[in-house]
């Protein structure tokens, strides 16, 4: 894992994101204290649907993978993007 304070993380961004793409993490610091950490965005194995949601901040991809014992089933039918946001929408105004 590398550490970079802010203000190099300012001036070289593209060069910490580019660790990032290459598998590594970078950890964020101010003043020398932890206060972030850039992690790797795996979406290789997520739909295109998933992939977009992602990417608009609707879904959270899963920190850890399911193992391959479980599966479950598929729902039936299909419910469009649009939808589901609303859904996901209204659930979180209630909480």
């Amino acid at each position: 894992m590398r550490t970079v304070n802010i203000s190099d993380l300012k001036a070289r961004l593209s060069a910490h994101i580019q660790f990032v793409r290459d598998g590594e993490e970078v950890l964020v610091c101010d003043r020398n204290k932890p206060v972030a950490r850039i992690v790797p965005c795996r979406l290789e194995e997520l739909s295109e649907q998933e992939q977009r949601l992602v990417s608009r901040g609707v879904l959270t991809p899963p920190l850890n993978k399911r193992p391959s014992s479980v599966s479950w089933p598929e729902p039936p039918g299909k419910v469009s993007d649009k939808v589901m946001e609303q859904v996901w929408r209204e659930e979180r105004a209630s909480r």
